[in-house]
């Protein structure tokens, strides 16, 4: 229900929004916990509003903060979005799941080619925009590559964002983290994803290929294809690869708007995302 005019014809503009893009205009940071000592991820808490933009999927999740969180001049994505950890909250209208600094990596013969200049004996380079730092790094299969150093912590680009008050504030709630880890809550499944489900008295792991209100098409190992009840959906095993492919997409277009790069270069860089 609606306590004013206001508050309605916000959601009629919401809903119309909606519909005109694919990423959600209704998502606020509620809260957030860091992970880590290097401050590379965290565990935060996103509040939707279910009356103008629907309950949202697990692509809303993964595409729309990963959107949000990208910078201005070059698309660069902050943050990117652990599809294995999306859950749904939905008596509370929240969602929980990790955010990581993404590692941004380039081919060590771009310092020749972009003529970057040296700043620590040739070990760390000034990028060609005169801003970004690169540190010369090793793979696990030892091919050098230069990766981007990122000054600032996952908590510092998630207070920012929310000072600036870059996302709707559709009416914040006081949900917080420590709340909703007293319950489980819900994975968020999606076409793809592997899961554990319970059929002819036995648990079996899955892989959906089809959703519905009321549950999921299944096919196991086998090759048998069954249709599962939502109730039966015991746990996701493995997100679809569909939503790890979010992540290396919009790192592929920040690529190809900050440094020019082709779709024959695109597909060598692969390699060097996470």
């Amino acid at each position: 229900m609606y306590s004013s005019i206001a508050e309605r014809l916000a959601s009629r503009l919401g809903q119309k929004l909606a519909r005109k893009t694919p990423f959600r205009g209704d998502f606020v940071v509620a809260d957030y916990r860091v992970l880590d000592e290097d401050g590379k991820s965290a565990k935060i808490l996103v509040q939707y509003d279910p009356e103008s933009y629907g309950t949202p999927t697990k692509e809303d999740v993964v595409s729309s903060i990963t959107h949000l969180y990208k910078t201005r001049d070059d698309g660069r994505p902050r943050l990117v979005v652990d599809a294995e950890t999306v859950k749904l909250h939905s008596g509370l209208n929240v969602i929980s799941c990790v955010v990581n600094i993404p590692s941004i990596r380039r081919p060590f013969s771009d310092v020749k080619r972009y003529k970057m200049k040296s700043i620590v004996g040739n070990t760390v380079f000034l990028g060609e925009n005169m801003s970004d730092t690169w540190a010369v790094a090793r793979s696990d299969n030892d091919s050098i590559y230069i990766e981007r150093v990122e000054r600032d912590d996952i908590e510092k680009i998630l207070s920012e964002r929310s000072k600036a008050n870059s996302f709707r504030t559709h009416g914040r709630s006081n949900v917080t983290l420590a709340r909703v880890e007293t319950s489980r809550g819900n994975d968020i499944y999606s076409n793809g994803d592997i899961v554990k489900c319970s059929h002819g008295g036995k648990v079996k792991t899955g892989e959906i290929l089809g959703l519905s209100d009321t549950g999921a098409h299944v096919r196991f190992k086998d090759g048998t294809q069954v249709t599962v009840n939502a109730s039966n959906l015991l746990g996701l095993v493995q997100a679809a690869e569909e939503m790890k492919s979010f992540n290396k997409e919009a790192l592929k277009e920040y690529y190809r708007k900050a440094y020019g790069y082709d779709e024959a270069e695109l597909e060598k860089l692969v390699q060097y995302i996470d």
